[in-house]
């Protein structure tokens, strides 16, 4: 029998070259496949923590924004019912205007009553189940009567305030680490002043109803009334004004958490991720080696002293 020119010890050799080889494939393609360095964290040794935190931060805030994105929600609202409690206002004071002006009080009452029910209507927006103007009591609703007699039997001491059952606190969120912001708007805060004047202008339309031609002391009470509605109204204003604010705020921390996140989402890449490029070009030489390998033990195991003779 003519025996063979190679070794057990040069087989032994190159069987280890494939498994390796073999090896070296199979994680090229695993990275290709995935785009990742590691399966697991185990694999980044002593990187391991800083990705860790580094997630933990990106999770954080990205919970932010999701509150961020709720709020934001919540301000728009704030803003379209003061928007619209302003206006009525206004046209309360320009039809104030127009009867001083025409010496006429005709319907006078009856815009009085349709101005009070708009703004109670839009105190008590109901959105998902949670009161806008209520405060930290989101499930109640914020004004408890509904028309101007109502209104009228709420009275005490010269206020309006039993008509509110609103929290005595807004709403306040955590919009960012160590960052809270107090978004909410009281319906008590908002309308106390605005209830009074129409309550007084409703009580004076009860004692000498303002129907047709106005009398002297209508006239002087309704020139009264006008100057106090201008500062009603400038109230009203600078509410939506800072409902504004707290829109802008809300708009920069996002902002910030956005840069963040997308600083966060790079560096972790920059940990975890492979370079594609280099993963391809890496599989490509280990699958010829591993060809390699296959025929060079092939060419040996061929190899007998009859070749030689």
């Amino acid at each position: 029998m003519v025996g063979r020119v190679s070794s057990f010890g040069q087989q032994q050799l190159l069987i280890r070259n494939i498994f390796q080889n073999q090896q070296a494939l199979f994680e090229d393609q695993r990275q290709v496949s995935t785009g990742k360095r590691v399966d697991d964290f185990k694999g980044l040794a002593g990187d391991t923590g800083t990705i860790l935190g580094s997630r933990s931060f990106k999770s954080r805030i990205e919970t932010y924004q999701q509150t961020i994105d709720t709020i934001r929600g919540k301000l728009n609202a704030n803003d379209v019912q003061l928007g619209g409690i302003v206006t009525a206002a206004e046209e309360l004071k320009e039809n104030i205007q127009t009867v001083l002006a025409n010496g006429n009080a005709q319907g006078f009452g009856e815009l009085l009553e349709q101005t009070f029910r708009f703004s109670v209507n839009s105190l008590n927006t109901n959105i998902d189940g949670t009161y806008l103007f209520s405060g930290a009591e989101t499930g109640t609703v914020p004004v408890n009567v509904s028309t101007l007699a109502e209104l009228d039997t709420t009275e005490a001491a010269g206020s309006t305030a039993d008509a509110f059952d609103n929290a005595s606190i807004a709403f306040e969120a955590r919009i960012a680490d160590g960052v809270n912001l107090e978004f909410g708007l009281l319906a008590s805060d908002v309308a106390t002043s605005f209830f009074d004047e129409i309550l007084a202008l409703h009580r004076q339309d009860i004692a000498t109803p303002f129907q047709g031609e106005i009398d002297p002391s209508q006239f002087s009470f309704l020139q009264n009334a006008l100057q106090s509605l201008d500062s009603t109204i400038e109230e009203l204003r600078l509410d939506q004004v800072s409902n504004g604010l707290s829109f802008e705020r809300l708009e920069v921390v996002d902002e910030q958490h956005a840069d963040s996140v997308v600083f966060l989402e790079t560096f972790i890449a920059d940990q975890e991720d492979v370079n594609i490029a280099e993963a391809v070009t890496r599989l490509n030489n280990d699958q010829v080696a591993l060809e390699a390998s296959f025929q060079a033990i092939s060419s040996l195991n061929q190899l007998t002293l009859l070749r030689f003779l």
